[in-house]
């Protein structure tokens, strides 16, 4: 699955499958926050955040709803993935306060000074 279209806040199902070290493992919802430009990269790329149901009190764990059961995203585990390992989207919606909750984690977490 090479030539699907991502934009920017999806939620995908993806595997993140085989894990190193504390990476985030595992068949889960996680969010593209790519820019639309870099959703269009023939690099085959995607830049996602995994999402969690477990809560662990984090300030950088935004809550994300419209999925399944209660669930965080794991903004400290922002990583760059291959689009193989998108699945299939998902079907929740991200609100507007969610989106701007991980933003300004991102912010916070990556210098684009």
């Amino acid at each position: 699955m090479t030539d699907i279209v991502i934009a920017p806040w999806q939620v995908w199902w993806t595997n993140l499958d085989p894990q190193v070290g504390r990476e985030q493992g595992g068949f889960r919802p996680a969010i593209v926050v790519g820019t639309f430009l870099a959703c269009q990269l023939p690099n085959q790329l995607a830049f996602v955040v995994p999402c969690t149901t477990s809560d662990r009190g984090l300030p950088f764990h935004p809550t994300v709803s419209g999925l399944d059961r209660p669930s965080f995203a794991m903004c400290d585990q922002l990583k760059s993935i291959s689009r193989r390992r998108l699945v299939r989207p998902h079907a929740a919606q991200l609100q507007i306060k969610e989106i701007e909750a991980i933003k300004f984690v991102l912010r916070q977490m990556v210098d684009t000074r």
